[in-house]
């Protein structure tokens, strides 16, 4: 081995999994920090870790293993003998498992949010702010956060912002081919967690006679195209599952339609920067996350409600010079906001800045901690403020007393489509980990009845 490979740092990067977004830009990030970087990275994984990144350890040249969550014990050592540890942080129940029962030996530590904060179960709370060394956000929306806002001023200074990309290189050389019809193009989530619960209706609602909806993603698009049947069926949209090579279907797009949900948690929105790139003009909804990234009237259409998105679509139709300007002012934007290099450069600093911290254990400052605390309790300690009625739950000291908590949190799942989801950090998201926790399959219940 070389001297100066010896001689460099290691970052320990640990994930809830490496898959899908978030794994598409670590992986990307690391190709990139091969050449780019005076650190040497080490991921593990606490869940799994997908096809494509086990091909990338093998070809970028990174060490990786998965299933951690199985083995504290090594993950441990790892964090003991690491120079940085960087954990990428979301309301997972394997890291939260982690977080609230271990006692981490001396470690610099940071935390990388790949949420926005706003929309429980995806919430910061007090004991993650006050954990790490540096608390690092992937969007300055993040900074807003009520529970971010009311951090004391030693523990703001410890704040940072890095916008999370895995490039858009790929993307950036599309050309649109000749087609038949228009197409609305959508690419990411295909699930109510994050698109839009009217997403069918708004655009079986668009005038155009020979539109076509081309929705590529998962995991919920079987469900999506059976619901579609009575908005056109086939006739107007077309499901494509997840995919391969984007590509292929931006060369065919003429709009990207990307209508969230407005309690949806994501911050960079990595597919709405590739399709920008491409130089496919965007129209989304006015949410925090999609108006910082795209600029109404010039890099897209931001639209206030879901008739001025119909409208908006239908406007460029029938405007196709408004088109191809918004089309090469997206594609710069994109090349300014989405830039890996700059990303790779921002982590050095972080990580040399990380460096001059001292190495101190780190113990979950919440209600509760330690290797015995429940999967029900890991659960309402991930929910900050949002955890109060589901442990108002368990500490009634009567059945008046319990049923008017579950009423309570009944309520609570009404008010968003986000509390149903199998995954993101919900009662059925910590359920499928923690199967023989009965507190958590009754409020899994509660959200699907």
């Amino acid at each position: 081995m070389r001297q100066e490979e010896k001689s460099q740092k290691t970052v320990l990067h640990i994930t809830p999994h490496l898959g899908g977004g978030v794994g598409s830009v670590l992986l990307n990030y690391l190709a990139k920090a091969k050449v780019n970087s005076d650190f040497r990275h080490d991921v593990l994984s606490l869940e799994y870790a997908n096809e494509k990144a086990c091909r990338a350890s093998k070809t970028t040249g990174f060490a990786l293993a998965d299933k951690m969550s199985s083995d504290h014990e090594r993950l441990l050592s790892k964090i003991s003998k690491a120079d940085v540890v960087l954990i990428h942080w979301w309301n997972h129940p394997l890291l939260y498992a982690f977080l609230v029962r271990e006692i981490l030996p001396p470690a610099s530590i940071i935390f990388w949010s790949h949420i926005s904060g706003f929309h429980a179960p995806y919430v910061f709370n007090k004991p993650a702010l006050h954990y790490p060394d540096l608390f690092v956000f992937t969007s300055p929306l993040s900074l807003d956060v009520p529970e971010v806002k009311q951090l004391p001023d030693e523990r703001q200074k410890i704040l940072r912002v890095i916008w999370s990309t895995g490039g858009i290189e790929h993307t950036a050389a599309v050309q649109t081919k000749p087609h038949a019809g228009f197409n609305v193009g959508y690419i990411g989530t295909v699930d109510y967690g994050k698109l839009h619960p009217h997403f069918l209706k708004m655009s079986s609602n668009i005038a155009i006679p020979d539109v076509h909806f081309i929705v590529c993603g998962g995991p919920s698009e079987k469900q999506l195209q059976e619901q579609a049947g009575q908005y056109g069926g086939a006739a107007r949209f077309t499901f494509t599952g997840q995919i391969n090579n984007i590509n292929d279907f931006l060369e065919i797009f003429d709009v990207f339609g990307y209508p969230l949900a407005p309690y949806h948690y994501g911050t960079c929105e990595q597919s709405l920067g590739e399709c920008m790139a491409a130089g496919i003009p965007p129209v989304v909804l006015a949410n925090r996350t999609e108006s910082l990234i795209v600029e109404n009237g010039v890099s897209g259409i931001v639209t206030s409600d879901e008739d001025a998105y119909t409208q908006a679509i239908e406007r460029l139709y029938h405007n196709p010079d408004l088109r191809q300007q918004l089309a090469g002012n997206a594609r710069k934007a994109a090349q300014k906001t989405y830039s890996l290099d700059m990303m790779v450069n921002r982590w050095e600093d972080i990580f040399n800045e990380a460096l001059r911290f001292p190495k101190t254990p780190r113990q979950w400052t919440g209600s509760r901690q330690g290797k015995n605390v429940s999967a029900a309790n890991i659960f309402i300690e991930s929910l900050g403020t949002y955890g109060r009625e589901f442990k108002n739950s368990l500490t009634a000291r009567n059945e008046k007393s319990r049923k008017a908590a579950l009423d309570n949190i009944k309520q609570l799942y009404s008010s968003s489509q986000l509390w149903r989801a199998n995954t993101r950090g919900t009662a059925n998201h910590y359920s499928l980990f923690f199967p023989k926790d009965n507190n958590l399959k009754i409020w899994r219940d509660m959200a699907t009845a």
